[in-house]
């Protein structure tokens, strides 16, 4: 057979496929119904629920038994692993959990747990997150997985389920880097986890989170004037300001995250007792997003340096960096751009899309961090429905339309990827 006449049985066959999924649209739509109905606020953190759906939409399905690696019973991991013959294997993965309605639940206007839609919108409390999206990892060997995490478990993943990970797939060689330059930081805007069909983004940004405690005088607030006492509360307030205005981080420029780190001071502050109490001690808590090839470190030695830098303004009180465990440092990540699984991406998102897809960052942080920090699994931090600004606050909602895009994109790049390696 001739190239041109196998391309046209190869298009003929993917244009067949793509009229076939059209029998699934509301098959789609109706598993993210169901996931969004199942209850899985983290936290406290109980998935469940939706792991539930997920077995009983497999069983359905007449798909293998799902393989379950858990830490707790509350946050199964489910991994279901379909074997094909001798060549690329490939895997979709999502969570199962959705932040809390939170302080915002007065403010929804419909029931977040139940199913709405208006028009092309489908609300609900997740909708725009995990339940209706799959970020997508490459690998190679024969067949196709999918993965739902509990929460953000997929470290704990990586590393009890690496028998699984070894058996299934052999990493890719991925890209990362930049070189160093010393520069002050400013806030860029995010297009973090609810990501958009409308792009290919193959950079994880990284994390850190830290905490700051500062530390004065407790007495009855009635001597505080005549005894000289030092509010912690105050020097912390003092504090945060100063500490924003003085942070310099040391970072490589990336062409696909133009405006450096996302600072975030004080996403949550603690402090004081109460009437007739001087607060002693006072924390707030901050979060910095990372770019690739930024060094902890130098990135410690940053954060100590703008503290010390702002020691006048404590009056007298102290200010002590903490570091918690498991949360202080998560690498950030990157794909290549020529690698298979972003080409075949691509691809697949030109032919549904009807245009091209441009190539992007995901600047909050994903799965990534595990699968290809730890394990060495190259993954493509997202590409699926959903709107950054919708995510975890009140009336939440994902495009239909988007949900079956979706779907076909997946099927698509899955074909694609097959063919490239």
């Amino acid at each position: 057979m001739s190239d041109d006449a196998q391309g046209g049985s190869v298009r003929t066959d993917v244009e067949e496929l793509l009229q076939e999924l059209t029998e699934r649209d509301d098959d789609v739509v109706q598993l993210t119904i169901d996931l969004i109905a199942a209850r899985s606020p983290n936290p406290p953190g109980d998935e469940t629920a939706p792991a539930n759906v997920i077995i009983d939409t497999c069983r359905a399905l007449g798909l293998p038994q799902p393989v379950v690696v858990a830490a707790d019973v509350t946050r199964p991991n489910r991994m279901l692993t379909l074997e094909g013959m001798a060549g690329p294997h490939l895997a979709f993965c999502g969570h199962t959990d959705t932040k809390p309605a939170g302080d915002a639940i007065s403010e929804w206007r419909t029931d977040p747990y139940v199913r709405t839609t208006i028009g092309d919108r489908l609300y609900g409390l997740g909708s725009t997150g995990h339940e209706g999206r799959w970020p997508r990892c490459s690998m190679q060997r024969s067949g196709c997985s999918v993965t739902r995490i509990s929460g953000q478990e997929s470290q704990f993943l990586v590393q009890r389920g690496r028998r699984i990970w070894q058996r299934l797939w052999r990493p890719l060689p991925c890209q990362g880097g930049g070189t160093g330059r010393h520069r002050r930081n400013h806030p860029g805007r995010t297009f973090g986890h609810p990501r958009r069909l409308d792009a290919i983004r193959i950079v994880s940004r990284g994390a850190s989170l830290l905490e700051v405690v500062v530390r004065g005088t407790q007495m009855h607030s009635s001597l505080s004037d005549s005894l000289g006492a030092i509010n912690a509360v105050e020097a912390m307030a003092r504090l945060m300001v100063c500490f924003r205005d003085e942070l310099e981080l040391r970072y490589p420029e990336h062409p696909l995250c133009p405006t450096g780190p996302t600072i975030n001071i004080g996403v949550r502050t603690v402090g004081g007792v109460g009437y007739g109490v001087v607060p002693g001690q006072a924390t707030f808590y901050s979060d910095i997003r990372t770019l690739p090839g930024m060094d902890q470190e130098t990135f410690r030695e940053d954060i100590q340096a703008a503290i010390d830098r702002c020691s006048p303004v404590l009056n007298g009180a102290t200010a002590t960096v903490v570091w918690p465990e498991g949360m202080s440092w998560s690498a950030a990540t990157e794909v290549a751009p020529d690698h298979p699984a972003v080409v075949a991406s691509r691809r697949a998102a030109r032919a549904v899309l009807g245009h091209e897809a441009p190539i992007a960052a995901f600047t909050g942080g994903t799965d990534a961090i595990a699968f290809q920090g730890l394990a060495g699994i190259p993954i493509l931090a997202a590409l699926g429905p959903g709107l950054l600004p919708l995510a975890h606050g009140p009336n939440e909602w994902v495009s239909l339309i988007s949900l079956r895009q979706a779907m076909r994109i997946y099927v698509l790049t899955a074909i694609e990827y097959c063919r490239l390696v």
